[in-house]
C-alpha cells in the first residue's frame, strides 16, 4: 500500500471514530454498537454496491481494475470482530 492510500485509511478511521464517541455521548448508546453500526454500513454498503466493481460496470467501464476483494474482506472482519466483541459484557458497558 502507498503512503497516500494509510493516510487516507488512518483519517477515515479517525473521522469515524471521532463520530462514534460523540453520538455514543449524545445518545447514551454503547461505544460498541455505534462502531457495530458504522462498520455495519460500510460492509453493507460495499456488499450492495459490488457488482460496480466488475468489468463493465460504473466504477470499473473497460474492466482494467481488479475486484477490490481485499478491502471487502478487510470490512467483514471488522464488522464481525466486532459483532463478536459485543458479546463480552465488560465491552458492552463502555461508554454511554
Amino acid at each position: 500500500m502507498t503512503a497516500s492510500i494509510i493516510s487516507r485509511v488512518a483519517l477515515l478511521g479517525a473521522g469515524a471514530l471521532a463520530i462514534t464517541l460523540l453520538l455514543s455521548a449524545a445518545f447514551s448508546v454503547p461505544y460498541i454498537f455505534m462502531a457495530i453500526g458504522f462498520s455495519g454500513g460500510v460492509f453493507l454498503g460495499h456488499l450492495v454496491v459490488i457488482d460496480e466493481d466488475f468489468p463493465g460496470g460504473w466504477s470499473n467501464p473497460d474492466g482494467v481494475h481488479p475486484v477490490p476483494w481485499r478491502w471487502f474482506a478487510v470490512k467483514g472482519v471488522v464488522f464481525f470482530a466486532l459483532c463478536l466483541a459485543a458479546i463480552t459484557p465488560a465491552v458492552r458497558q463502555w461508554g454511554g
